[in-house]
């Protein structure tokens, strides 16, 4: 039994380690393209235009943020946890799930457009119909990396990656270097094109999945129930707390206008060279703990999410504060004149601490989604939106955006604190719950 204990361990470390790597490699890969993306797109498009971009690719995001809680991210905890047939049924159904979620977005944006049309909204048409063209891709190049992660498929993950949101930002490149019109629609139609490219690729490496399939649907049905009962309060507490994350942005259009998020999200866009540390636990992690969690135990899985929060705890702590003393210069080599301001510069250095609390409080999270206890999840959601609700209107209706950030620090300290204190009261021999799916 210590000799199994001991070759299960060695195996977990092995592939931590293998993997763990490659991750930070994805999510590099990701933050980077992303972000160039970004710094060209902020110089290329006026103000006010790539303020109301930006309010419309969060919609894109808010909707990749509901469907990883509440189809993928069960993908990822339950799949680690299924044999080779279950586990080919399984993530054909969370295709199909991803598919159908990404059509009825796709449906949203036509009826939305449609209003926009007739009510005379024509600032909001043109955006809504972007986000309506990026949507089925987009989604669903993301369904495909997500159980390319779950099978530990890493390397492979990144190479989808690339393709994706390498393309994007060339394809952005080319146009701003070349004078292109910069044009909301065409944004979007190069996120949908980059995310075509790589669906493409992700169906040659999940080839196995759809070799002789042919949907059973008994096993669809049994999988949605599967993933409904792992996802509904994980993916409910998400949409909250989405609105708490990102609320300021629309916050900001609403209060004080389409230029002034610009600013913010220029300014506070900068932080993201810290992605690659935030993505990579939280796509990682997970799927690592789940499968210590079942193979080890509660105390095993506990240690070593703690071992890993201490070793990324420095690194991280030392690029923010990078970040935060040199706010006004990385303003300055990024963007041009309009956002190199003291002001954008001291939201920068805010929002680097506000980040690393946040990037704290999710190794907390994380513990309690592998242990299959969602709900201080929701709960903590929750708590974050009536902060904000509260808190955040206030602030920024009397300090302007630079409430933004400081709202956050006060509101992740908030539920840092709720969360750690949920995980901690469990009972350590708590039973870890087993699932079947697919058919």
């Amino acid at each position: 039994m210590k000799r199994r204990i001991a070759d299960i361990v060695t195996s977990v470390r092995s592939a931590a380690l293998k993997n763990g790597a490659s991750a930070f490699v994805d999510q590099g890969i990701i933050s980077g393209f992303n972000f160039a993306t970004f710094i060209l797109l902020a110089r290329w498009m006026d103000t006010s235009h790539f303020g109301v971009y930006v309010l419309a690719f969060s919609g894109l995001m808010f909707v990749q943020t509901i469907q990883h809680s509440l189809i993928t991210r069960a993908h990822n905890i339950l799949g680690v946890r299924l044999g080779k047939d279950e586990y080919e049924s399984f993530s054909r159904s969370v295709l199909l799930m991803s598919i159908a979620l990404a059509l009825s977005v796709v449906v949203i944006t036509l009826l939305l457009a449609l209003t926009f049309s007739s009510i005379g909204l024509d600032g909001w048409l043109i955006p809504t119909i972007g986000v309506g063209v990026a949507a089925l891709p987009w989604l669903v190049q993301d369904s495909f990396r997500r159980i390319l992660y779950t099978s530990q498929r890493v390397r492979a993950a990144a190479a989808n990656d690339f393709v994706s949101y390498g393309l994007q930002a060339g394809l952005v490149a080319f146009l701003f270097f070349t004078g292109g019109d910069s044009n909301i629609l065409t944004v979007f139609t190069i996120l949908a094109a980059s995310s075509l490219a790589a669906c493409a690729v992700g169906v040659f490496q999940l080839r196995t999945l759809f070799s002789g399939w042919t949907i059973s649907l008994p096993a669809v049905r049994k999988d949605i129930a599967t993933v409904w009962n792992y996802g509904k309060w994980l993916s409910t507490g998400e949409f909250v707390g989405w609105i708490g994350h990102n609320g300021h942005t629309w916050l900001i259009g609403g209060l004080l206008g389409a230029p002034l998020v610009a600013g913010y999200r220029a300014a506070s866009y900068v932080t993201n060279i810290l992605n690659p540390f935030d993505l990579a636990v939280t796509n990682y992690l997970p799927v690592e703990a789940s499968r210590i969690l079942h193979d080890e135990g509660r105390s095993a899985m506990l240690s070593w999410l703690g071992r890993q929060a201490i070793i990324l705890a420095l690194p991280y702590a030392l690029i923010a504060a990078g970040i935060s003393l040199s706010s006004l210069w990385l303003l300055d080599v990024f963007y041009d004149a309009r956002y190199v301001t003291g002001l954008l510069a001291l939201i920068l250095s805010i929002k680097a601490w506000s980040r690393f609390l946040g990037f704290m409080v999710n190794f907390v999270r994380i513990g309690l989604m592998a242990a299959e206890n969602n709900l201080p999840i929701f709960i903590s959601q929750a708590i974050s939106l009536v902060l904000f609700a509260v808190m955040s209107t206030a602030l920024i209706s009397w300090m302007g955006i630079i409430a933004a950030p400081i709202a956050r620090i006060a509101i992740e300290s908030v539920i840092g604190l709720y969360l750690m204190n949920s995980l901690m009261s469990e009972a350590s021999t708590r039973a870890v719950p087993t699932h079947t799916a697919g058919g």
